[in-house]
């Protein structure tokens, strides 16, 4: 049984709860059960690019993060590989591994395969992408994502109700993302309005960094960043609500090139 993985290493580009300054040890896998036109990491989620290991292998790979110092082991787009996934947890604790696993996720899941998962994962990272199924289906390529989405929310916060944060670095809980689409400010403001329901225990992460990669270009409302009214709509917005915490990224995050990863480089975020 074996897993594709497209790169592992220190990654400091998560919320700074996350990453910290020893960075955040993250495994980015190959493929995805969504197919968003704009994806920044189309290279590997559309495109496959990547190696393949076995379980005994990502055991391994986890717990040579973990020996780096890192604050956390942080799956990027787990849900196609899940079940090889939980069987590598299950063998690098079995040999040491000790250090929150982040499962940072399109919220797009099996969600009694996500339940299989309790007592595995200590920091669930999800997206809430839309509020509308027609965007979804026709942005992504799915349907059913508002439904299927907040009900697997909603089971990881069952599974870790309560915030953990030690020394500025979190342990347990739930933070819950959301990029915002140019020309889609509505769906934006929905979303946040929806998040925010769930539970008074969430924290909330808003993120500008959206550029048009991949097949942006086929849609005329995708193809530029977002502007500045609409990153003024949303953050006045956004002030009307009490969220445990709130991570932001500033405006001019959709100009670095960070945030724009290229998985043919050792380093993507070099």
């Amino acid at each position: 049984m074996k897993v594709k993985i497209a790169w592992f290493g220190k990654h400091f580009g998560e919320e700074p709860i996350i990453s910290g300054t020893n960075g955040s040890g993250t495994i980015f896998f190959s493929g995805c059960n969504l197919h968003c036109q704009f994806c920044q990491n189309w290279q590997i989620s559309q495109d496959w690019l990547g190696s393949d290991y076995t379980v005994e292998e990502l055991a391994d790979i986890m717990l040579k993060l973990q020996a780096d110092n890192v604050y956390n082991i942080n799956l990027v787009t787990p849900t196609i590989w899940i079940d090889q996934i939980r069987s590598a947890i299950i063998l690098a604790k079995e040999k040491g591994l000790n250090i929150p696993i982040v499962y940072n996720t399109n919220a797009y899941e099996d969600i009694e395969k996500l339940k299989t998962l309790k007592g595995l994962i200590d920091i669930y990272l999800p997206d809430f992408k839309y509020s509308d199924n027609n965007i979804a289906e026709k942005y992504s390529r799915i349907k059913n994502y508002k439904e299927i989405s907040l009900k697997c929310i909603l089971e990881m916060i069952d599974q870790q109700p309560h915030n953990i944060i030690n020394d500025g670095i979190m342990q347990q809980g739930v933070i819950v993302r959301h990029l915002i689409l140019p020309n889609n400010i509505k769906n934006t403001n929905d979303c946040i309005s929806i998040i925010h329901s769930l539970s008074p225990n969430i924290i909330f992460s808003l993120m500008t960094q959206y550029n048009p990669m991949y097949k942006a270009s086929v849609f005329s409302e995708l193809n530029r960043p977002i502007n500045i009214d609409e990153y003024n709509d949303v953050m006045n917005y956004l002030s009307n609500f009490d969220f445990s915490e709130i991570f932001y990224q500033p405006f001019e995050a959709n100009a670095k090139d960070n945030f724009n990863p290229d998985f043919t480089k050792s380093n993507p975020f070099s």
